[in-house]
């Protein structure tokens, strides 16, 4: 794989010659476990954090539910 070849990457990574079952079921079966098991719930949330200035990545004006409002902040998303 050359440094800074970009071809050469994409293709080792989207068309990969292994089936990924393997790792993608004992993914969910590492993920299950660490959740809580069968009666265990997610909760997805976003997340405003009001920001002024403009030096923090992808701060922006756009909707702030912490604020109510429209308002120069960051958004994020969590998993809980």
């Amino acid at each position: 794989l050359a440094t800074g070849n970009y071809d050469q990457l994409h293709h080792f990574i989207a068309d990969g010659i292994w089936d990924a079952t393997p790792l993608e079921t004992e993914l969910l079966n590492q993920a299950d476990r660490l959740v809580g098991g069968r009666d265990a719930v997610l909760v997805i949330d976003d997340t405003s954090l009001p920001k002024k200035g403009e030096r923090s990545v992808g701060v922006a004006a756009q909707y702030a539910s912490a604020l109510g409002k429209t308002a120069n902040c960051q958004t994020l998303v969590s998993l809980t």
